[in-house]
């Protein structure tokens, strides 16, 4: 049976027939590969790749995680870093499914939607009753607990979860105090309640409630005297979620939703020569969001969508310019779904968005969808974006204590980053300091085409291209490193980017017991005022003590951006037993890691990072019809880059056992 998904076109659709492209990760596949994090699970889909500047976050179609929305049942998540959402801060426990859609998606969802939208669908309470519980040990003291129950009953139904993950971290760097990734603990509990009222209204609430605690300590010597810091942060985050479905009639619905979520982080420094010296920063964010959406199928050539909305962001924090602030957004926006004929489909979208800061904004989309028996389909969008800087860009100042990274607002960088050398806190500096400047807003139009097809039963065949066009670009880049191999990140426009490139992935199942599946990416990326300079001659490189004027095959692209990546997956049953075993890996080529020449591009080998592959490896062994057992490796090859890479920790060991009622 073809899922359901709704994330595409804001409406239940078979995933087959969805005229924009959309990638789905079931809860089988989710238990199966033994993921610890949503990170872990994105990792290995093809064409999505991994970003480690502040936090775990994800790339797609080349541009950055600030550009990515990342939903929990339809409603977004808030406290990014410097736009990246840290996807390690979400467990898998709870995920029924994970819907990725890659493209411009502004035309519903709104500004941070330039490169994609990935939902993580929680699951549906309907068992009677239904317990569980799991463990899972793995290197580095790592402990996963995790439990849920649920029950259902007649016109109710309901489901708890709680989670919590706690390990002692890590040390690359022993020479120098402090651990590289140092421990933590966090719990994260949610709910959901279910109330069918009658044959035509219908209720949902859900919840969420995370904590971390991360501890450090960090040190440097300068003049002969040791100065040792410790670091330590506390997050809390939750949200809550109540929505309305009326059913009017018949292909005729009303959905009300409301929204309210809060993060908020409090980092203290303690300690300097006498121990005295201490540092509070806080940092606290809140939305709020009421939305209405109308879904109405008129006769049979026509689907519409239409609905409003508004939200309210307020930032309280004590690195940023004026301490509070906030901002309100209303938007409006329209999908028209047409099925003219069996073999063409024509959808249209438009948003209309209201910000206080930045004024009116439009995102009008056009897709299509050519359909050829059922093996084939063929699919084509073009659609526009628009993104503001975020308050964190312009004016925080942030340090994690956990990654032991710092994030300086674009609009003091070069001020801020020089007191930081005067402290002694910086080993390295690999950026030009006088290139920062305050950053300004972004759009983009952006142009994809995909296609699909079954070669027989067994074969399933995917290619898609896709070209984007922005103006102005809010680029995260390294400026320095710290005393313990971490970095300092600011932002950067760029006045007119390109990202562009193809994507292919082939699924076979030789035999009813084994799959494999195989997806490639090639990326262009490319700033076109640096590809302007470089035709006039304007930029230069180094080599063997002399100056030469660059050309464009001498030139990277953008940094953080791999030309080639690849993904493969490889799942069968182990003969003569019950168990199976995954084997699942991901190919990055080098990427950019930063200026070190002074001109402020890509150009010179030693501003890469070299390209590296990362192997997992997962054994499922059912026990009886109510436990499960898994053992597995994470980084199989143990591939360590501690100055580049420091979110790689090396191979990883673990072992669970997950117990139902039966």
């Amino acid at each position: 049976m073809d899922a359901v998904v709704v994330t595409a076109t804001r409406s239940p659709s078979v995933l087959r027939d969805v005229p924009i492209p959309t990638r789905v990760i079931s809860a089988e596949q989710i238990q199966a590969r033994a993921a610890l994090r949503l990170s872990d699970l994105l990792a290995e889909e093809p064409g999505m790749v991994l970003s480690h500047f502040l936090g775990t976050g994800i790339q797609l179609q080349g541009l950055d995680p600030a550009y990515t929305l990342i939903l929990i049942d339809g409603e977004p998540v808030i406290g990014r870093s410097g736009g990246t959402l840290d996807l390690d801060r979400f467990t898998v426990m709870d995920i029924a499914s994970i819907e990725i859609v890659q493209g411009p998606s502004s035309s519903l969802y709104g500004s941070e939607a330039l490169a994609g939208v990935i939902n993580i669908r929680t699951r549906q309470p309907e068992e009677p009753f239904r317990l569980q519980i799991g463990l899972r040990r793995q290197t580095h003291n790592t402990d996963n607990w995790v439990g849920s129950i649920e029950g259902s009953q007649g016109r109710y139904a309901w489901r708890m979860n709680a989670d919590r993950l706690q390990s002692d971290g890590y040390d690359l760097h022993p020479e120098t105090p402090g651990l590289t990734g140092p421990g933590y603990a966090t719990n994260t509990f949610s709910g959901r309640f279910d109330a069918t009222i009658n044959s035509k209204l219908s209720a949902r609430v859900n919840a969420r409630f995370a904590t971390e605690d991360q501890r450090n300590v960090l040190g440097f010597q300068q003049e002969g005297f040791v100065f040792t810091f410790e670091e330590s942060e506390q997050r809390d985050d939750w949200s809550l979620s109540p929505s309305l479905l009326w059913r009017v009639r018949s292909g005729h619905t009303w959905t009300l939703r409301n929204h309210i979520s809060d993060y908020r982080t409090e980092s203290l420094l303690a300690g300097g020569i006498d121990g005295r010296e201490q540092e509070l920063s806080t940092f606290d964010q809140g939305i709020r969001k009421l939305e209405l959406q109308n879904d109405l199928i008129l006769g049979t050539t026509l689907l519409l969508n239409t609905g409003a909305g508004i939200q309210r962001e307020v930032v309280d924090a004590g690195r940023i310019t004026g301490e509070t602030r906030s901002n309100r957004t209303a938007w409006l926006f329209s999908q028209q779904q047409f099925f003219l004929t069996e073999a063409f489909d024509l959808t249209t979208s438009v948003r209309f968005d209201h910000h206080t800061d930045y004024g009116w904004q439009v995102s009008p989309k056009v897709g299509f969808m050519i359909k050829s028996g059922k093996s084939v389909r063929l699919r084509g969008s073009v659609g526009t974006g628009f993104k503001a800087p975020t308050f964190q860009q312009l004016y925080m100042d942030y340090t994690n204590p956990v990654a032991g990274y710092s994030v300086i607002g674009s609009a003091d960088a070069s001020n801020l980053l020089a007191k930081l050398i005067e402290s002694g806190r910086i080993r390295t500096v690999i950026t030009d300091l006088t290139a920062f400047e305050t950053v300004t807003p972004e759009s983009s139009v952006s142009f994809n085409v995909s296609g699909d097809t079954d070669v027989g039963p067994a074969l399933h065949v995917h290619f898609s291209a896709f070209r984007n066009h922005v103006r102005d670009l809010v680029e995260t880049l390294p400026i320095a490193i710290k005393t313990n191999g971490q970095q300092v990140f600011s932002y950067v426009n760029l006045s007119r980017i390109v990202t562009q490139g193809i994507n292919a992935e082939v699924r076979w199942r030789p035999i009813q017991t084994s799959r494999i599946s195989l997806g490639y990416q090639l990326l262009d990326t490319r700033d076109l005022d640096v590809i302007d300079g470089i035709d006039n001659g304007d930029y230069f490189g180094r080599k063997n003590g002399r100056d030469f004027r660059l050309s464009r095959s001498d030139y990277g692209g953008l940094f953080g951006r791999s030309r080639h990546t690849a993904s493969l997956q490889v799942s069968t049953n182990i003969p003569g037993t019950s168990a199976d075993i995954q084997i699942r890996g991901a190919l990055k080529s080098r990427y950019g890691f930063g200026d070190q020449n002074g001109n402020l591009i890509l150009d010179a080998d030693q501003e890469y990072v070299d390209g590296h592959t990362l192997w997992n490896v997962t054994v499922n062994q059912p026990l009886s019809g109510f436990a499960h057992m898994q053992i597995g490796l994470v980084n199989a090859l143990d591939h360590v880059n501690a100055d580049q890479i420091p979110s790689l920790s090396g191979r990883q060991v673990f072992a669970a056992l997950t117990i139902n009622t039966p």
